[in-house]
């Protein structure tokens, strides 16, 4: 039901006087036409005309409970309004939609539900009469002011204990019907506020109440409205989290059977934190918010305390509940990684330090979303694992001093090393999110390393070899990260294993940097950024990747030419390659697998060993590359840097 750009309005006292005025004249035409039909029947003469009007008069019989009815439903939908709804200059006029068919419905099925289904029943027969009409309730979300008016009309009380009461039916229909009430009232909270009543009912849901039980019962039924931004963050912090945060050493439980019912939390915490989840600008206002201005707390405090609870009664579902909200909150799900907003930006950096302070111990739960997030703020970390400007940084918005920015790099702020290697063990305990995370890092570097090779090809700046300098830091940083949460043999194991089925498995031109497998390329880097921070890892690493899988294990060696085929596809100036290395296939330079390939098909059943047939194939490339100063010059630098310990070896002073 649209607002219309013209006052559209109703005086209902003058309605209730027309009404009193139609029942005078129909009662009038009704005894003047009773009063002749007589007088002209007995001498005979038709009366037909005279029963027309006798039917005018009843058809205004009916028009004047209608009439009456129409001027009780306006007045209880203008209730509370005061003068300003009246219209221009038109003392007791309701200024409202112009369609009263939708508020009749919507007052029809208010005084079903309040005043006999959901007070009169109980049960299964009260189970039934609730999702028989459920279906209507959900159609309220149609016509926003017609929901407006269903839930003013709906009694206070039985509103406040909705979910309560659907929920003590033992319903297997509850969490739908529960939804249809939701979905109503979330139309209803987005429309303009038409409905002068509904002001009330708006401002009811974002106020303190007495008790847990109540606050549970909106909370529920806000849970699934997708109410606007405001009304979710006032709501939650009104019915729990303002609360929470000046007090948390409470029994916070409350709604213990109506959560077995809908599946949802019974901490009050966590609905709390479940009403803003999903919406971000809801979320950063309710932390901005959270306990008044006289709680002197920061932002990473109030985060901090949340955490604190989920490890303590909170539990699991206030550990998952926070999860979701910062994922909403830092704009992980509805951002561009790169390109993200300053206010969710803000909000990450004081999300990350938060998470990086508990480290592995963060609630588990909670580890899901910090995945999430740092795939989505990838370029921070990137940039947070660099060691080669500003290492002694702190993690801040600002552009660290003498930094230079990479191209396609994009950081909204800047992480100093110490914080990134905290937050990064926030969640790569789990290899299933560390592997998630590695996908999405990968790419990144393959994108980043391709856009800095075409870059140099035209101009070379030597942003190469700054962006194999950060992925190897990276790389580094991540491995060392992975090994303080999981311990050295359990992170060793893994990665060899990774290694072995990632790139030495790889088929014919799918080399880890410019193939289909980017992954195995990052993986590869994360090897070599380990390799001198372990106890016998360098003359160890070699002999079980080789006893693994009886292949080449010299991964330093193939990055090299990696790194070579990279540049060359990128342009970068260098004479034309020898026919020996030009790929049939691809026109291109061969890929490392392509000479692996080879190697191992002219040595089959021969009895040499298929590394000596490669370590020939490799020296016209070797050749070639040696002929070209500057690109081998930039190629070696490149591998060797992306092979690099340095981050493992400085986030021991800089941490």
């Amino acid at each position: 039901m649209a607002p219309t750009g013209e006052f559209c309005g109703i005086d209902p006292g003058e309605m209730g006087r027309l009404a009193d005025s139609l029942r005078g004249a129909a009662d009038r035409l009704t005894s003047f036409s009773k009063e002749f039909e007589a007088k002209l029947g007995r001498h005979g003469i038709g009366t037909p005309a005279l029963r027309e009007i006798a039917d005018i008069a009843e058809w205004g019989k009916t028009q004047v409970s209608m009439l009456h009815g129409r001027a009780e439903l306006i007045q209880a939908l203008d209730a509370g309004a005061g003068p300003a709804s009246a219209g221009d200059g038109a003392q007791g006029f309701v200024r409202l939609p112009d369609e009263l068919a939708g508020f009749e419905f919507a007052q029809g099925l208010a005084r079903m539900y309040g005043n006999d289904i959901l007070v009169n029943h109980s049960g299964e027969l009260q189970a039934a009469l609730i999702h028989e009409h459920a279906d209507e309730i959900a159609q309220l979300a149609e016509n926003p002011q017609a929901a407006a008016a269903f839930f003013a009309l709906l009694p206070s009380k039985v509103r406040d204990a909705l979910p309560a009461i659907i929920a003590s039916t033992g319903s297997k229909t509850a969490r739908q019907d529960l939804a249809a009430f939701s979905k109503a009232l979330g139309a209803a909270l987005r429309a303009p506020t038409l409905v002068p009543a509904f002001a009330k009912v708006r401002n009811d849901l974002v106020r303190p109440v007495e008790g847990k039980i109540v606050a549970w019962n909106r909370l529920a039924l806000l849970r699934g409205a997708n109410a606007p931004s405001g009304v979710r963050s006032a709501a939650a912090r009104a019915l729990v989290l303002d609360d929470f945060l000046k007090n948390p050493r409470q029994d916070w439980r409350a709604g213990s059977i109506e959560s077995r019912t809908y599946g949802t939390p019974p901490d009050l915490v966590a609905m709390g934190l479940e009403v803003l989840a999903g919406d971000g600008a809801a979320v950063r206002d309710a932390f901005a918010k959270m306990g008044g201005s006289d709680l002197k707390l920061s932002q990473t405090e109030k985060m901090k305390r949340f955490l604190d609870h989920a490890k303590g009664a909170g539990g699991d579902d206030v550990a998952d509940a926070f999860g979701r909200a910062m994922e909403a909150g830092t704009g992980a799900t509805t951002e561009k990684a790169g390109q993200h907003s300053p206010e969710a930006a803000a909000f990450t950096l004081d999300l990350m330090k938060v998470a990086g302070s508990f480290g592995a111990d963060l609630p588990k739960p909670a580890k899901d979303s910090m995945g999430v997030i740092a795939k989505s703020y990838i370029h921070e970390l990137a940039s947070g694992a660099r060691f080669d400007k500003a290492a002694y940084r702190t993690s801040g918005m600002g552009l660290p001093e003498n930094w230079i920015t990479l191209p396609g790099v994009t950081p909204a702020f800047y992480l100093s090393p110490g914080d990134t290697h905290r937050f990064l063990k926030s969640f790569v305990g789990d290899k299933r999110l560390t592997d998630d995370f590695d996908a999405t890092a990968a790419r990144f570097r393959h994108d980043t390393l391709t856009a800095a090779a075409h870059l140099d090809a035209h101009t070379d700046d030597g942003y190469f070899e700054l962006a194999s300098s950060m992925f190897g830091d990276f790389a580094g940083l991540e491995f060392k990260a992975t090994l303080d949460v999981r311990g050295e043999l359990d992170a060793t194991d893994e990665l060899i294993r990774d290694i072995t089925k990632s790139t030495l498995a790889l088929g014919i031109d799918r080399i880890p940097i410019v193939g289909g497998i980017k992954e195995a390329g990052w993986e590869l880097a994360k090897a070599y950024g380990a390799s001198k921070l372990l106890d016998n890892w360098a003359d160890s690493f070699e002999t079980r990747v080789e006893e693994a899988t009886g292949s080449r294990s010299d991964f330093v060696l193939r990055l090299k030419y990696d790194t070579a085929h990279l540049l060359h596809s990128a342009g970068y100036p260098a004479s034309e390659p020898p026919a020996e290395i030009i790929s049939r296939t691809t026109g291109g330079l061969q890929t490392y697998d392509e000479l692996v390939s080879a190697a191992k098909k002219e040595t089959s059943g021969s009895g040499t060993r298929w590394e000596q047939a490669l370590g020939k194939k490799l020296i016209a490339y070797e050749r070639w590359m040696d002929s070209n100063k500057k690109l081998d010059i930039k190629l070696e630098n490149s591998s060797r840097i992306q092979a690099s310990e340095t981050a493992q070896e400085q986030i021991r002073v800089w941490e």
